[in-house]
């Protein structure tokens, strides 16, 4: 089993050069280390080179776009498995090595990753996105949005236990794939390893064969809201990717090239739209569960005087109920 780490960049020379330090420390190196870059300065290659000899880089040059810039590295790639790697992930060193091992003992696992872990709001590292209550809960589960925390530890009273213990009944069911309006959901957090339908890729190793029957959409914005959903709906086996629980991979969610909240949003719910409507698992009961989760979230904007986000909802509204699945160039 060989392994390629392909890293799209684009204007992050100094996260690029952290991304690099941190696979020259692996215990085990990838084989191959290809660099698309779509920098307005490109990076000095033999600079980068000789930065670090011990990785065997290979510098390419693209378009700016992420989906686009990953599969020209994949294609490039002389490997069996290819290590989908941000430039701004931290690994510990012993991060591809246990991936590497575990792919090898379950050959019939073809996708896995370590967790990934962002800081919250309270500048800490974490992994899921707690639910501060049970009428949160129920919220979410009413209008069917995305829920991506562990609920077996929710405090509950005796008045909410039967609706909290219903609902967690319903998603065990679902178990790690996505609710009804189509978003992630993943509330099996179960160690060492859980199984999950979609997940942030950007550190995982996936046999590259795989990569090549569900490539990413390049028909997505330049950011590529939504191409891990995309890429993780086609796998041949669903659900697919397996998460390692006892190793962490550090996201640092760099803000160069970052839009602003309420248009990431924006494009991130018109990509969901386009994958469920391209996508025999969905039908016209999901379409209206997405519609009906946007009315949730409307209704949220609304009482915190979220303006902005108010608008581009409604917009969404509109445009999913009068026009047929379209990427917004």
């Amino acid at each position: 089993m060989t392994v390629s780490a392909v890293i799209p960049t684009y204007n992050r020379y100094e996260s690029l050069v952290n991304t690099l330090m941190s696979l020259s420390k692996q215990k085990e190196l990838p084989n191959q280390v290809i660099i698309v870059d779509a920098s307005i300065m490109p990076a000095n290659e033999n600079k980068l080179k000789n930065k670090f000899p011990l990785l065997n880089i290979t510098y390419l040059y693209a378009l700016p776009s992420v989906c686009t810039q990953r599969n020209i590295g994949i294609r490039a790639a002389n490997s069996s498995h290819i290590f989908l790697c941000d430039d701004d992930i931290e690994l510990p060193d012993n991060y591809i090595f246990n991936i590497k091992n575990y792919l090898l003992q379950t050959p019939d696992v073809y996708v896995a990753s370590g967790l990934i872990l962002e800081k919250n709001e309270q500048n800490k590292w974490g992994y899921v996105y707690p639910i501060k209550s049970v009428s949160q809960l129920c919220w979410r589960f009413i209008f069917q949005q995305s829920v991506w925390c562990d609920l077996k530890n929710m405090k509950t009273n005796f008045f909410n236990q039967w609706i909290y213990a219903c609902i967690c009944n319903f998603y065990a069911k679902r178990k790690n794939t996505y609710t009804l309006a189509g978003w992630p959901l993943i509330t099996d957090f179960k160690e060492p390893v859980f199984k999950t339908a979609f997940y942030g890729l950007g550190a995982s190793i996936i046999k590259k064969e795989w990569l090549e029957i569900s490539p990413f959409d390049e028909s997505l914005d330049n950011h590529g809201f939504g191409d891990n959903y995309g890429v993780a709906l086609n796998f041949p086996q669903f659900p697919a990717i397996h998460v390692l629980t006892n190793i962490h991979a550090y996201h640092h969610k760099i803000n160069t090239n970052r839009l602003p909240a309420s248009q990431s949003y924006y494009k991130r719910v018109l990509a969901l739209y386009y994958f469920m409507s391209n996508n025999k698992r969905f039908g016209i009961t999901n379409r209206f569960f997405l519609v009906w989760s946007l009315l949730g979230n409307g209704l949220v904007h609304a009482v915190k005087g979220q303006t902005n986000f108010l608008k581009v909802t409604v917009t969404l509204m509109g445009k999913i109920l009068t026009s047929k699945p379209k990427i917004q160039p």
